[in-house]
């Protein structure tokens, strides 16, 4: 028998006793859970599942895409057939393939991003889309009275996220990855003097944000990074504007490398 259990990371305590039960009592029973943190029960798995593939693009100021065969990319499938659903006759070509691919680029190839960006169709074209990414929370919402209310905006999305992190783990998103930050080394106590946290509470925050699905840890080579969506990293720019923190993080960035120090942050 095969039980699925989705969305377990708001429950995590309730999801886990009641795995940890099934699987102890009846034989045969296999669980599949959907989660953007561990269940920690014996004999779990973990298989992560990154963003949608998206055409690679280049650094032009037209963002050619590089790639042959933009619409089998699963991104762009995915905006396809959201867009017919609401632009009857939409289909990607030569003509669009160029927009399309920046577009679910600019995205990270989030789903529930791409789907609000299609419901926009409607009265935007590609290219005005596009030209209102920056201001993406405000962009892509929609009114759609069966959807969760934490999936009607990719603000609501997003804060939902960041809800489920630890205070610690807010803070290390938001002032280190989410500001002026987008990889850093396995290395993190050397941010120290930009994030402003005590030494040995970095290593934590980042494992918080890490285990919440929030970072993504990439390995290059023998050294592990942590990547985080530039969607993400928005959302934590302007919570730091707000808080009026924005000013002091920019500013201890740069102190960081004018001090001299072997760069372990790239911006």
């Amino acid at each position: 028998m095969l039980i699925v259990l989705d969305n377990c990371e708001h429950v995590l305590g309730a999801a886990g006793s009641v795995v940890s039960a099934l699987l102890g009592s009846a034989r045969g029973v296999r669980v599949l859970a959907t989660s953007r943190e561990w269940l920690r029960v014996t004999g779990e798995q973990a298989f992560p599942v990154p963003p949608l593939a998206v055409p690679g693009v280049d650094s032009s100021d037209d963002g050619r895409a590089l790639d042959h065969g933009v619409a089998e990319y699963e991104a762009v499938t995915l905006l396809e057939e959201r867009a017919v659903a609401v632009l009857p006759g939409f289909r990607v070509d030569r003509d669009n393939e160029e927009a399309v691919a920046r577009l679910c680029r600019r995205l990270d190839g989030l789903p529930l991003a791409i789907e609000l960006a299609a419901v926009r169709l409607r009265m935007l074209s590609l290219e005005q889309i596009l030209q209102r990414i920056e201001d993406r929370f405000r962009l892509l919402t929609t009114k759609h009275r069966g959807a969760l209310a934490r999936h009607q905006t990719l603000r609501a999305a997003v804060e939902w996220s960041f809800g489920l992190c630890s205070r610690p783990s807010r803070c290390c998103g938001l002032g280190c990855r989410c500001s002026r930050v987008s990889s850093i080394s396995r290395r993190p106590s050397r941010c120290v003097p930009v994030l402003g946290l005590a030494e040995e509470d970095i290593l934590d925050a980042v494992s918080g944000l890490v285990e919440k699905s929030v970072v993504s840890p990439v390995q290059r080579g023998t050294t592990m990074w942590y990547r985080m969506l530039e969607t993400i990293r928005q959302y934590g720019r302007e919570q730091l504007a707000v808080r009026g923190e924005e000013a002091l993080l920019r500013r201890r960035h740069r102190d960081y490398y004018l001090a001299g120090v072997s760069p372990l942050v790239r911006s």
